[in-house]
């Protein structure tokens, strides 16, 4: 399968592209924009979209809307991970409803985020399933707070993602990861399923240096302060790190940037030297004043776009080890690296009093980002691996009918769709590798 044969992509997706606030509406921007440009793409979402304007030039877009009514719960199978995932993220019938009537016009689907991965059942095409961050080692990582009951239900459910994952991973033609740490944890209970890496890009138009220099003295914190790795990252260091930081000269301001803060975020606005600015509309005026970024991600998994965001304007990061999430940047060269509260107050300190080090740091990130991550790579990659997929299994005539002139005979409600499974070989090792 080649650009010039016309490869016909089907995205499903459980939001739209817009307004990029958050990574998964940032990826899957992106990802249809690029994959725009070499195949003929098509969006199914849940719901009509807010914001129609702002889809991706050159992609279509269906949604389900309420077509389908929830049916009347079918027999179920206690230990089947794919029902199991049904009860906890919730059906999505009109969804299966159009994949298993529609999706055969096309040569492959895109099952974007973890929660669609439900729905490789009723997809009559090879599959790409894109859940991005891997859900267990998320689960794991919160395992270190809590009682022994919290511990219990954790562990649970970690265990029941890993059944989970396991089983639309083997139906899948591929596995898509933004970082080989996810990755590597799924492979675990994976088997021989085929995972690939591919990691998050930047938009280096939007994201460049800034024209002016950085303020001095100022650091800051960007990210979602509604989502609970951010506020813990955040709400820890002010508490850790920033008095030292602050006592050691009053002058320093801590800028603490996002949307939708909870009442624990803004409440750190009433520590001396911090600011925490709310729902602006764009963080590039921030990261050009701030002359440190900082990362002090402990829990969650996945890429930090805020890294990637930070170094393409060429300001330092001093990031924790966790935030790295697989990426590969170079500590001491591209960025720091600070694990204990000493090491945050030595190492940001040290690029306050020292500008031409910071300086010097911040290209070098930029440097790296920019050899490394981009969105036109992330969508050629993707491409490759649904053009690949798609060829090893041609898709029978052109007219997109064959679906509908079998309608009589399909399941017409959610509770029998979900008896005709479908399932899609596997990339070979070769063609996995390549698309890395």
């Amino acid at each position: 399968m080649t650009p010039a044969a016309g490869l016909r992509v089907l995205v499903a997706a459980m939001r739209e592209p817009w307004p990029l606030n958050s990574g998964g509406r940032l990826h899957l921007h992106h990802v249809l924009r690029t994959l725009a440009t070499q195949a003929d793409v098509t969006l199914l979402l849940p719901g009509h979209p807010h914001f129609p304007d702002r889809i991706p030039t050159g992609v279509r877009c269906f949604s389900t809307g309420s077509a389908v009514p929830p049916a009347a719960p079918a027999r179920r199978r206690p230990c089947d991970p794919l029902d199991w995932a049904e009860r906890h993220f919730g059906p999505r019938p009109a969804l299966a409803e159009w994949l298993a009537r529609h999706g055969r016009r096309y040569d492959a689907i895109l099952l974007n985020g973890a929660v669609l991965g439900q729905l490789i059942r009723w997809c009559p095409r090879p599959v790409i399933w894109n859940p991005q961050d891997e859900l267990v080692l998320a689960t794991w990582r919160d395992l270190e707070n809590g009682g022994w009951r919290a511990r219990l239900a954790g562990l649970r459910r970690a265990a029941l993602y890993a059944a989970y994952e396991r089983a639309v991973a083997q139906r899948a033609a591929a596995t898509v990861f933004v970082s080989r740490v996810d990755a590597a944890w799924a492979r675990r209970w994976c088997g021989d399923a085929r995972l690939a890496v591919i990691a998050n890009g930047v938009d280096h138009d939007y994201f460049r240096p800034a024209d002016r220099p950085p303020r001095p003295g100022t650091v800051a914190f960007i990210g979602s302060l509604e989502f609970p790795p951010n506020i813990d990252a955040v709400t820890r260091f002010v508490a850790d790190v920033w008095p030292a930081l602050h006592a050691a000269d009053s002058g320093r301001r801590l800028l603490i940037v996002g949307r939708s803060p909870v009442p624990a975020v803004d409440a750190l606005a009433a520590v001396p030297g911090v600011a925490v600015h709310a729902d602006v509309p764009d963080v590039r005026p921030f990261l050009a004043e701030a002359a440190v970024v900082v990362v002090p991600t402990r829990k969650g998994g996945g890429l930090k776009n805020k890294i990637l965001e930070a170094c393409a304007v060429g300001r330092p990061v001093v990031a924790s080890p966790r935030a790295l999430g697989g990426l590969t940047a170079r500590p001491g060269r591209e960025l720091l690296v600070a694990d204990s509260a000493r090491d945050w107050q030595a190492k940001v300190a040290r690029l306050l009093d020292h500008p031409e080090f910071a300086a010097a740091l911040g290209a070098g990130g930029r440097a790296w980002v920019r050899a490394a991550h981009s969105w036109e790579r992330t969508g050629a990659q993707f491409y490759a691996l649904l053009a690949a997929a798609a060829a090893r299994h041609p898709r029978r005539g052109s007219s997109g009918a064959g679906p509908a002139a079998h309608t009589s005979t399909r399941a017409t409600h959610y509770a029998r769709l979900r008896l005709r499974p479908a399932s899609a070989a596997p990339l070979t090792v070769a063609e996995e590798l390549a698309c890395r």
